[in-house]
């Protein structure tokens, strides 16, 4: 059986390592794949994923930091009056006591109870929005 020369097209012989017109070697036939090709190409699309992954977390942590929790409400976005937050309603003139600050009697405002009906402070809304973050739960810059 006969083959063409890959470089002048003469006829060569199958046995025949060279071409006896040119003198050109006859292609060697190519390596027949492995099956662990495949799983070396699956490792290798792998491994750029994980990098991809880890460059795009990268970047993002160099785009800033995340915001800042309020220090006042503690991200909560609620804050509680500090008068009335116990249940009873603190009076304004006694703070509590029942007892006049300056004569050492008893208070004229709460007749002595150290409570009053309505919060003086919050006026009876025990919880409102944080005044300083506004309600967001992040400190404002």
């Amino acid at each position: 059986m006969s083959l063409p020369c890959p470089s002048c097209g003469a006829a060569m012989a199958a046995a025949d390592p060279v071409c006896p017109s040119c003198g050109q070697e006859k292609a060697r036939p190519r390596a027949q794949v492995s099956k662990s090709d495949d799983a070396l190409q699956y490792v290798k699309i792998i491994g750029i994923l994980v990098v991809v992954v880890v460059v795009v977390l990268i970047i993002a942590g160099m785009m800033g930091p995340s915001p800042v929790r309020c220090e006042d409400c503690k991200g909560r976005k609620v804050v509680f009056c500090d008068n009335c937050s116990e249940g009873v309603n603190k009076c304004r003139d006694c703070k509590g006591t029942g007892l006049d600050q300056g004569t050492f009697s008893t208070c004229l405002k709460c007749s002595g109870k150290g409570a009053t009906p309505s919060c003086w402070k919050c006026g009876g809304k025990s919880k409102g929005a944080c005044p300083s973050c506004k309600g967001t739960g992040f400190k404002p810059e």
